[in-house]
């Protein structure tokens, strides 16, 4: 029976990864919220102060966060995801990425997992 609910639950979690799921900073000192939601077919959606402002597709290798989406004119973003606290915050460090303005958003973003 023990074998058995393992191999339940083991077959909930195929095809997640360690990223999906929604993603908020801490509010930054003129008060907005940055916020990612990644969702299990590879797309994600970018909001500030819950207004969105960005979608794309992503996928995830490893450690390596690839996506491109609508506010670099296509340009693809490579990041290595840097997870503190077991699972529960991260900070992307860029790998490659030509679209200077996400870069430089996204190199100072620390976000934690909303549960």
């Amino acid at each position: 029976m023990k074998t058995v609910l393992i191999a339940l639950v083991s077959l909930l979690f195929i095809g997640e990864n360690k990223l999906t799921g929604r993603w908020e900073s801490a509010p930054a000192p003129n008060g907005n919220v940055t916020g990612l939601v990644f969702k299990k077919d590879n797309t994600f959606e970018g909001y500030v102060n819950k207004k969105p402002f960005v979608t794309g597709k992503y996928t995830l290798e490893g450690d390596i966060l690839t996506f491109t989406d609508n506010a670099c004119d296509g340009a693809q973003g490579v990041y290595k995801i840097n997870y503190f606290s077991g699972t529960d915050s991260l900070r992307f460090q860029p790998v490659n990425d030509t679209c200077s303005n996400r870069r430089a958003g996204m190199s100072r973003l620390v976000m934690g997992r909303v549960k």
